[in-house]
């Protein structure tokens, strides 16, 4: 996990086997937002008192560059799609449109841009403007197309995996909003703690939390019936939530408390609080977890890895990859099951072609589908059955498993 420590000018990279910090990068000044690639190599942060954008590898978590703005130390949020960084002039009114590590182009928008997400079919970016209203953009010609009005200073917000809905939190009005991101129109609102900063989904996106920096509470809501399910105390000055892969934990980094709260989600408990090593915690990431296939010659340093989303409970699996338009090449879903039997698989509501490779209780591959298509059909879906019986399941973008010469009988490593 990376946590960006807005008062000591530093990004904390905890190892979250054993919640410790294993080391601290200096960035710019006043670290705010943070980003991952999709493919899990870098990762970037807005330095909000210097005007850059800090671009560190993920691998060897060292500063690789930094991103001069001409912000006048006010960047703030961030948002990527392939490949390019759409980063938020506050003072400016922009949205700074970067790409190969220089700015292509300015989108105005609202007044003090702050916190931004692009749905994820890549068409349309929300900018939370927390001096005025959210801001539309169509990135087919970076223009605004609407603004929409969801509450008194709009800021940390979060789409679900299909676009269909985004999710965003109102400071001074203590709500939570939620939009029809395809028709880009308020739904509903909901109350919730004082002072909320950020908002994450779920995995299975069944539930929601809000961090509440005015109460130091996180605030639980049921998406089914948008009610609030529990209101659970943290540390002091909660600001941003991230999920561990398989759902079962929540990360809450607070700002005045220097630390991150580990909640347990099944009892709504903190199970560990890991101190940061910084000043202000303040935004945070996960890197996903990944696994490596290992042939017979390799060994676990010379696999391939693939980094993974963990479906591991039902509604996870019955939704698996299904809505998303693409995927990086070496990012997969990995479907863990509780016993070992035959599965079978379909594509129905897929759009990505895909590789399924069925590894058994002993991490062994025992038999693999490949270029297996999509099924937008509302009906009839063709079944893909294993040929052995498996316990585990790894999906991954077509063509990935003749170029990297994967066959029955290697290893997966989890």
């Amino acid at each position: 996990m990376y946590v960006g420590n807005a008062k000591s000018n530093s990004i904390s990279v905890i190892d979250l086997v054993t919640n410790t910090v294993v080391k601290n990068i200096t960035v710019g000044n006043s670290p705010h937002d943070i980003k991952i690639s999709d493919d899990q190599q870098i990762v970037y942060t807005t330095d909000m008192d210097l005007g850059t954008v800090s671009i560190v590898n993920a691998t060897t978590n060292t500063l690789m560059n930094q991103i001069t703005t001409g912000g006048g130390g006010t960047v703030h949020g961030i948002a990527i799609f392939n490949g390019t960084l759409y980063v938020g002039d506050v003072y400016g009114g922009k949205v700074l449109v970067i790409k190969d590590n220089a700015i292509k182009e300015e989108i105005k928008v609202g007044y003090g841009p702050e916190y931004m997400e692009i749905r994820p079919d890549g068409k349309v970016l929300y900018v939370a403007n927390p001096s005025s209203s959210i801001s539309v953009v169509d990135l087919a010609d970076n223009k605004v197309i609407k603004d929409i009005d969801s509450g008194i200073t709009p800021h940390g917000l979060s789409f679900t995996k299909d676009g269909s809905r985004l999710y965003i939190v109102n400071i001074h009005n203590n709500t939570l909003s939620v939009i029809d991101a395809q028709k880009h129109e308020l739904i509903n609102t909901i109350p919730v703690g004082k002072n909320p900063e950020y908002v994450e989904l779920s995995p299975h996106e069944t539930i929601a939390y809000v961090a509440n920096l005015g109460s130091d509470t996180v605030s639980k809501i049921d998406l089914t019936t948008l009610q609030v399910m529990a209101e659970i105390p943290v540390g002091k000055g909660p600001h941003e939530i991230a999920f561990s892969a398989d759902g079962d934990l929540v990360y809450v980094s607070n700002m005045k408390g220097n630390n991150v709260s580990i909640i347990n989600t099944s009892t709504d408990k903190i199970v560990d609080t890991i101190p940061v090593g910084g000043i202000e915690a303040h935004q945070i990431v996960i890197k996903k977890p990944y696994v490596k296939i290992i042939s017979d010659e390799d060994n676990y340093t010379t696999g391939i890895p693939v980094y993974v989303d963990v479906a591991n409970d039902p509604e996870e699996q019955s939704k698996g990859l299904m809505f998303r338009k693409s995927m990086e090449w070496n990012t997969g879903m990995l479907f863990v099951n509780d016993d070992v039997k035959y599965l079978a698989f379909w594509m129905k509501n897929t759009y990505i072609p895909l590789d399924m490779i069925f590894v058994d209780k002993d991490l062994r591959i025992v038999d693999i589908k490949e270029d297996v298509q999509p099924c937008l059909q509302e009906d009839i879906c063709p079944s893909y059955p294993s040929k052995q019986p498996a316990k585990y399941v790894l999906e991954v973008n077509a063509g990935f498993v003749h170029q990297n010469g994967i066959r029955v009988g290697d290893t997966l490593y989890l």
